[in-house]
């Protein structure tokens, strides 16, 4: 950073105060990181526009800067005490398993790209090299030692469908070799292309439920929280792989990589093939998928009854030993994720029976003048609901009225089905989920 004008320090002391008496502040420069877009040239012609990375300087006002360096330093603040605390929640986890927990601390490591122990140079210097997925973890449970894992496939695909898809032999494994084991708490960092979003979610509810675990949690540390355990694992795989090669092996592919090391490793081992991939994925694509407000804030989700999750903005396990693991810390809140398949089973909507005064606060869709209106009811009081609506404003598209709300007494047959939060479009917009859209369409007849 460079002060203008270049004041000596006792000099810049008594001329900071005089200008500040004054009301005026110095400029100061500052090299900052920023995007900007530039034109590339294409062959015939052609220029296309790309985002780029530069490093820029950038004159700024001194009290802009106090103000920008306060409002980083508080966000700063925060991201320490979130990779603190992560830590020591899941040393406490740790320290309070029982025999019916089990910790599981998973990561996908990078891709290994397969090599022969002889290569021609097409294939040295060409794109023939395969590469294979390794999402390693260690498996923590009561009186044991810590148990290393890895999966290996040829998908080189990293999210939910995969990463259940490679957490299946691990927790087949459990209910075989384990079968006191309840409940599950994983431990992972939280890419939202991976781990932390909607889709995870529907299944962090559903599948270990269907496995037959009673409870489920899922904690993320805070982005740049260091290196853990996994990591570790990944990295004694990748170099005994490349020893081997340096021995004559060769390794060209997911399958050669699994056969060479599972004799060879203390690491246990497990394939996963791309079918067993893309089976996860066509079962999740049936599932109508809800995005959480506030899921770039959230350290722990939890499932205790399937089809409902629970989070919250940090994870608590203050009640672990005693096996109670949705204490109310910290602000839990509860959603339920409502599974498509129960509409193609059953041809019913999402609502119960009876709409009743425990509902108030949840998302509903009523009909009026054979349309309908997403809402949220406020009151039940015998068979008529009151519910706060919102207006169209196209096909699926609905915003709040405003400067008054459209708030009105319905029949309870006129709240067609519960839903989860509507999808922002944008900063005014909403829209319903396709699958619940097309099945209320179906639902009026339309």
């Amino acid at each position: 950073m460079h002060i203008k004008p270049p004041y000596s320090t006792r000099g810049l002391l008594k001329a900071y105060s005089t200008e500040v008496g004054r009301g005026r502040w110095w400029v100061v420069t500052l090299s900052q990181w920023c995007q900007e877009k530039v034109n590339i040239s294409l062959q015939g012609g052609e220029t296309r526009v790309s985002t780029i990375t530069v490093k820029k300087e950038t004159p700024i006002q001194e009290d802009e800067l106090v103000k920008q360096f306060q409002d980083r330093l508080f966000n700063f603040r925060r991201h320490i005490f979130n990779i603190r605390w992560q830590y020591k929640e899941y040393r406490n986890l740790r320290e309070s398993l029982t025999a019916k927990d089990c910790l599981i601390h998973i990561d996908f490591s990078e891709n290994y790209s397969c090599k022969y122990s002889n290569e021609i140079q097409s294939v040295h210097f060409g794109g023939s090299h395969q590469q294979v997925t390794l999402h390693t973890g260690v498996l923590y449970l009561v009186n044991q030692p810590p148990m290393p894992f890895c999966t290996i496939s040829p998908s080189r695909r990293h999210d939910p469908p995969a990463i259940w898809a490679h957490l299946d032999p691990i927790l087949d494994f459990l209910k075989k070799d384990h079968s006191d084991v309840q409940n599950l708490h994983f431990f992972s960092d939280g890419p939202v292309t991976q781990y932390k979003n909607r889709s995870n979610f529907y299944i962090i509810s559903t599948e270990p439920h269907q496995k037959g675990f009673s409870t489920v949690t899922w904690s993320y540390f805070e982005a740049g929280h260091g290196k853990g355990s996994p990591d570790g694992v990944g990295a004694a795989l990748k170099r005994t792989a490349d020893n081997l090669v340096r021995q004559g092996k060769d390794i060209p592919d997911a399958q050669s990589f699994f056969q060479l090391l599972k004799d060879t490793s203390k690491v246990k081992l497990y394939y996963v093939s791309e079918k067993e991939v893309e089976k996860k994925d066509e079962d999740l694509r049936q599932v109508p998928l809800f995005a959480l407000k506030g899921t770039m804030k959230m350290h722990e989700v939890l499932s205790i009854s399937p089809g409902i999750l629970k989070y919250r903005d940090i994870s608590c396990f203050c009640q672990a030993a005693e096996g109670v693991f949705d204490c109310p810390c910290h602000s839990l809140e509860e959603v339920t994720l409502v599974a498509m398949d129960a509409i193609n089973q059953t041809g019913k909507d999402f609502r119960p029976n009876v709409i009743e005064q425990h509902h108030s606060g949840q998302w509903c869709v009523v009909q009026y003048d054979d349309d309908p209106y997403p809402g949220i009811i406020l009151q039940v009081e015998e068979n008529h609901v009151k519910v706060k609506c919102m207006h169209r404003n196209g096909v699926n598209k609905f915003f709040w009225p405003s400067p008054r709300d459209d708030v009105n007494c319905y029949g309870d047959d006129q709240i067609i089905c519960l839903i989860q939060e509507p999808l922002a479009l944008n900063k005014r917009s909403v829209q319903l989920d396709r699958p619940f859209w097309e099945f209320i369409m179906g639902q009026l007849g339309k």
